[in-house]
Formats: C-alpha cells, structure tokens, sequence
C-alpha cells in the first residue's frame, strides 16, 4: 500500500517567502500597465495609490513573514534586496524600473531584518516599549533638521530608494508612500506575532489601520506624519497581551518609555523656540 509521504514544511515555508517578495512588484507591474486607461479623478487616483502603496506591501510582508527558512536564504535576501537599492541609486534606471526594484527590495530588507529580529524577541510584551521607542524615534527624526525621516522627506532622490511607490489611476505618475522604517518595524511586529502566537490577522489589521490613519492626517494636515505614532498605537490597543508586561521587565519598559518620551519633549520645545 502507498502512502502520501508528509509535506516538507520547509517547502510551504519557501514557497511563501517567494510569493510575498514577489506580490508587491508583480502587482505595480500589472497596475502601471493599466492606470493611465482607469480615470477616477484626482481624488481618487491619490486614494488608490496610497492605498496600493500601503495594503499591498502590508500584506506581502504578512505573507512573508508567516515563512520560516534557514539563515543562509534570509541572509540571500538582505543581500540582494540591500544590493538592489545601492543599484538604483547610483545607475537610476527608468522610473517603473526603478519602482519595481526598490518595492521588492524594501520589502525583502523588511523581511530579513525586521521580520527576524521580531521572531527572536523573547517575550510579547517586549513590544510595547519597542512601540513607544519607535514612534518616539519617527517623530524625532521627522521633527529634527538632521533627522533621517526630515531629510528624506525632503529629497526626491532618498525618497526614490527609501520609500514604497505605486501608480496613479488615470496618469502615468507614481506616488510614494510607506517609508523603510515603517515596513522595518511592521516586520519586527510581525516576527514578534508568529514566534508568540498573537492573533495574526487582527496584527495585520491593526497595521493597516494604523498606516490608513497616518495616510488620512497626512492627507488632512497637508503636512508628512510619523507613521509609526498610529501604527504603535493599534498595536498597542488591539493586542492586549502585549501590554501585560512580565515583573521582571516593568523596569526597564517604564524607564524605556520615560527616555523616549523625553526625548520626543526636548524635541518638540527645540523645534517651537527655534522659530
């Protein structure tokens, strides 16, 4: 008698890794091949693209980091996507070109640092003063002259490397989006989801909701918004569990928090006395 010889689940595992790097360039290829044909006015074309540059690379992320694979193809793909930016950056190639690397490349630098670094985080609770941390961080780079997220901001050829771009129904243009530092830490999230059981669907939810947030007060204050501060914050709302810090921790999460929002307080007073 023949039997059906188990599933390697080292296969399953790759073959997710494979299909979440590859979704976020296959979906910009297909929707810059039809955008200029789709007219939904100005206000719509900025809400789809937001929303593709957003949701799109949420969920291949999501589905990449369900995959666990050894060291040595983790290792191949901060390698490759790392090369990938450091290419467009110095031989600027044709914009879509251009796009189609850098979004698969920033979600592979996601994956393979964040999403690892999540998965060896020893206890759930960690993440609260890792939110606090990272969206204290967000508004001080963004708030400060000398802080990356200010300099990026600013500068269309960082944002060209460092940001998710998408087509614009109805034009030829591309709009970007989420920057590195927010699929680095919705990665980590993400690590930290798988490796303690957290509700995964509701994770990948809560991150949306978040970016979705950001996207409207941008929209709204006309003005860039620190991502994180919303996405932290749906995080640390919709995961209870996350905020039952252990005894041993409570420590080092009140101090940590403390210093992150004291920094975030000599920011802000620096940013309104130096008007």
């Amino acid at each position: 008698m023949q039997t059906t010889s188990p599933r390697d689940p080292r296969v399953g595992g790759v073959l997710r890794l494979v299909c979440g790097l590859a979704l976020t360039p296959s979906v910009v290829a297909v929707c810059a091949a039809f955008s200029s044909r789709i007219h939904v006015g100005a206000l719509g074309g900025n809400i789809a693209a937001f929303a593709g540059a957003t949701l799109i690379p949420i969920l291949a992320l999501a589905i990449a980091a369900s995959a666990e694979v050894a060291l040595a193809p983790t290792l191949f793909v901060a390698v490759t996507a790392i090369a990938s930016l450091i290419a467009v950056a110095l031989v600027q190639p044709a914009p879509l070109t251009a796009v189609l690397l850098v979004d698969g490349a920033l979600v592979g630098v996601a994956w393979a640092c964040g999403t690892s670094l999540g998965r060896r985080v020893q206890h759930a609770s960690h993440l609260l003063p890792a939110c606090v941390v990272a969206a204290s961080a967000d508004i001080v780079s963004l708030l400060s002259p000398e802080g990356p997220t200010h300099a990026i901001v600013k500068s269309d050829r960082a944002l060209t490397v460092l940001a998710v771009w998408f087509p614009v129904p109805g034009s030829s243009a591309l709009a970007p989006a989420l920057g590195v530092g927010d699929l680095l830490f919705i990665g980590l999230v993400f690590g930290v989801a798988v490796a303690h059981h957290l509700p995964y669907a509701r994770t990948v939810l809560l991150a949306v909701l978040g970016t979705s947030l950001a996207g409207l007060a941008a929209a709204w204050l006309g003005v860039a918004v620190p991502a994180l501060v919303p996405i932290a914050a749906a995080i640390l709302l919709g995961l209870p569990m996350v905020r039952n810090v252990r005894p041993a921790d409570r420590s080092a999460a009140k101090w940590s928090v403390v210093i992150a929002g004291s920094i975030v307080l000599a920011t802000v007073v620096r940013g309104f006395f130096s008007r």
